[in-house]
C-alpha cells in the first residue's frame, strides 16, 4: 500500500489547471471523452 504519491512541481502544476479547468467547463470547455483524452496525454507527459 502507498502511503504517499510523489508530483515533481510540473505535475502539480498540470494537475491543479486540470482541476480548475474541470471545474468550470463553462469557462474553457465542455468535458468530452477528447477533452478526456487530452488531459490523459498533458498529465502522462508532465
Amino acid at each position: 500500500m502507498l502511503d504517499r504519491v510523489e508530483i515533481d512541481e510540473v505535475g502539480i502544476e498540470v494537475l491543479t489547471q486540470l482541476l480548475f479547468e474541470v471545474s468550470s467547463p463553462e469557462l474553457f470547455e465542455p468535458i468530452t471523452v477528447d477533452g478526456c483524452q487530452r488531459w490523459i496525454s498533458r498529465l502522462e507527459h508532465a
